[in-house]
This record gives structure tokens, sequence and C-alpha cells, in this order.
């Protein structure tokens, strides 16, 4: 007989995903791969948009929850979420989800917050907390810092199965926002590929004094007067803003054990080039196995 089932669904700004769950053996039972992100639908649209994204799952008597994570809670999605200041555990989630307006038993997981009498103390997450919570579950930990890179990477600190702090990096955002609004990126193929070399540049520069700022210019140098070709400008400067993010991660995330690295495929040969360069010793987890697992715990929290 089959278990109980619930359908979990990661919708972000440019991407939909969703798989179906046994709740009793955390098993991926079926998986939608892709579809539109929030830009892409109308704010009216989100309800009956997620209806026919799910229906193979729902149309039938009894048909599984949905709990859905990402910007889908945000000020800008479907309904807004709240952010509870940390610490917080998967239970502490699980007691703030709030219902989508307009489908049926579906359901919105909280993002948290970093907010402390330190006024230069304050970020937000919306997201990867789950993933935390479920790359720690996968790994059969409940303490440790973790990096979850992408557009903005977090690393994150948990205790005894509690997210007690995190840091922001814009990373790769501004990776994009460099090549497509600065002087850095004029000329510079839309589809170059990958330069091992120039990303190795990078990450040496990431360790110069001068600051990212500064070291964000060497690329115009370096490509007029010195190492670098125009289609090594974007490998230089993903290794020198990864190199920035590790960097600082040993000043506000410090740690000599493993740091499991939560993220895309995409992202998994440079993040652990960089650690290794930087001296960190990583663990590789699929977002997607950690958003699935982090969402059934926080479905099973709710009892």
């Amino acid at each position: 007989m089959a278990g109980r089932q619930a359908i979990v669904v990661d919708w972000g700004t440019t991407s939909f995903r969703a798989w179906l769950v046994d709740l009793d053996t955390a098993e991926r039972l079926s998986e939608i791969p892709s579809g539109r992100g929030m830009k892409d639908v109308a704010a009216a649209e989100y309800p009956a948009y997620c209806h026919a994204m799910l229906s193979r799952w729902r149309d039938r008597p009894d048909p599984p929850p949905v709990y859905m994570t990402g910007m889908v809670g945000a000020p800008t999605g479907w309904l807004f979420a709240p952010q509870p200041a940390l610490p917080v555990s998967a239970a502490d989630l699980a007691a703030q989800v709030v219902a989508a307006p307009g489908l049926a038993d579906a359901w919105i997981i909280p993002g948290c917050r970093v907010d402390t009498a330190d006024p230069d103390r304050v970020d937000v997450m919306r997201g990867e907390e789950v993933q935390v919570f479920g790359a720690l579950a996968l790994l059969e930990r409940r303490d440790g810092i973790l990096c979850l890179p992408g557009t903005h990477s977090k690393w994150a600190t948990v205790k005894d199965g509690r997210l007690t702090d995190f840091h922001t990096f814009m990373t790769g955002e501004m990776y994009r926002a460099a090549l497509d609004a600065t002087i850095l990126g004029q000329g510079v193929p839309a589809s170059a590929p990958w330069d091992e070399a120039a990303f190795l540049k990078g990450l040496e520069a990431a360790r110069q004094p001068g600051g990212l700022l500064n070291r964000l210019f060497t690329a115009r140098g370096r490509r007029l007067y010195r190492d670098l070709g125009a289609e090594a400008v974007p490998a230089y400067l993903s290794g020198l803003l990864i190199g920035e993010e590790f960097r600082a991660s040993a000043e506000v995330a410090p740690s000599t054990a493993p740091v499991p690295l939560v993220g895309a495929d995409a992202l998994r040969h440079p993040y652990e080039t960089a650690a290794q360069a930087f001296g960190r010793i990583v663990r590789w987890i699929p977002a997607a196995d950690a958003t699935v697992r982090g969402c059934i715990d926080v479905i099973h929290a709710r009892g």
C-alpha cells in the first residue's frame, strides 16, 4: 500500500519545480522538472497555474497536500509568508506555514531572518532554510556550517538542529551585473566557453590586497594589456567573486570541519575548486535533494 503523499514545490522568480513524495519513506515518486517562474505568470493566475501544473497528481478523490518554498512567499510572490527571526528549527517553520489562497490544502513555508540589536546585522533568507535542514538530515547531522551557492549565496550556521546565523553574499548577481551592466562585459561573447586557467587567476586575484572594488577592475586592465582575452573575462570574474566569497566566509563562518555545499550542478565544479584553493573541505549535496528532504521534515513537524 502506498504511504502518505505530499507535493513539494520550489517556485522561484525564474523557475518552477515540483515533486510527488512519499512521506513515510522520503522517496521521490515523480517529478515536474521545469515550469514558468513567478515573473512569467500574472499574479492573479498563480492559483490556476499551480493547479494546472500539479493536476496530474491532484485530480483524484483524495489529493495530496501541497507545500511550497522559495520566492512564492516573498512580498512580490503569491502571498507573503513570515520570516521569523533566528534561531529557528524545522518545527518553527512548520508552526508558521500560511495557506495559499485559491488552492485547497496548499501551504507556503516561511523564510527566516537575522535580526539582532546590532544595526549592521540584518539579513534575510527565503527557500534556503529548508535546504539547510534537508542537507543536515541527509548527512544525519544536527550541527555545522553550510554553503548554499547561487544568485545570493548563503553561509549558514546550525547548532543542535536550529539555524542560528547566516550571511548572504551577492556573488551570482554581481557576476551577472558586472558582465551585463559594466565596462568589464563590453565585447565579451555571450556564450564564452569555460576557461579554467582564467578562473584560477580570478581566485588568486581575490587573495590580493586592495579589496573587491579594486580587484574587479583588474579584469579590464588584464584584458587590455596582460593575459585575458575577451572570452576569458567571465571565468576570471567568476573566480574573483567566488574567491572573495570564500575569503570573507573564513571571517564570518570559520570552520575546520567539512562544509556541505548545497547547490545546482552547474556550480559544483567552481565552488569545489574554490574550496580547495582556500583550504575548505567540502561535500556536495544537490539542491533538489536538500529541498525535498527539508520540506518533508517541515511537513512531519506539522504532525
